[in-house]
């Protein structure tokens, strides 16, 4: 618990600190600045911790912007500051902690944090977690809206051989949550209702 609130206070610094390079972009445009009551207001429709959808959210409702994806191009992008480093084992301890699994995200998708920035082959990803994740990880995003075909393949056979968790999706950070065009198999689904059925007959045992 006293490392989660450790994450939670430093995600609302960085919030501070983007918002600060946000200024420094509006002055030169001759934007008026965000305040603290502006920081206040974001804060308001917060449900966890503060990021960087819910500033951009906050930027198309004041008319900063006009839409979400401008948010980020124009000025989030640019403006960014690095969330508080977590290792591995930490942050497997303390999602296994809480009772949940830990699914490695997107490990091809060359625009986010993955595995792209330490190989560029998805062999060399697929020897990476072998050697150096399983311990910590349950699962695997096989089909992401930046992963191909191909690449989906390789790493759901691979889950499937070392008996991790398969999940996918579109990525999709909007609010309200659009759907995806990702085709991700029923079985993806069909797992994580099977582990609940398994809970429930355990828990009646």
């Amino acid at each position: 618990m006293e490392k989660l609130e450790t994450l939670r206070d430093y995600r609302k610094k960085r919030a501070v600190l983007i918002l600060e390079n946000l200024n420094c972009a509006f002055a030169e445009q001759g934007l008026p600045a965000f305040t603290m009551a502006d920081l206040a207001a974001i804060e308001a429709g917060v449900d966890g911790a503060i990021g960087r959808p819910h500033i951009a959210r906050y930027m198309v409702a004041k008319g900063s912007v006009s839409t979400l994806q401008e948010a980020f191009d124009r000025y989030l992008v640019a403006g960014d500051v690095p969330k508080m480093p977590l290792s591995l084992p930490e942050a497997s301890e303390l999602i296994r902690g809480a009772g949940g699994k830990l699914i490695l995200a997107h490990p091809n998708d060359p625009n986010g944090t993955s595995l792209v920035n330490l190989a560029s082959s998805v062999e060399e990803q697929v020897r990476i977690i072998r050697d150096a994740m399983m311990a910590y990880i349950d699962g695997i995003e096989c089909w992401h809206s930046r992963h191909d075909t191909e690449t989906a393949a390789a790493f759901a056979t691979f889950a499937r051989n070392t008996g991790l968790i398969v999940s996918g999706g579109s990525d999709c950070h909007q609010h309200p949550v659009l759907m995806g065009e990702v085709d991700v198999p029923d079985y993806v689904g069909e797992q994580f209702l099977q582990g609940i059925h398994s809970a429930v007959r355990g828990a009646r045992r």
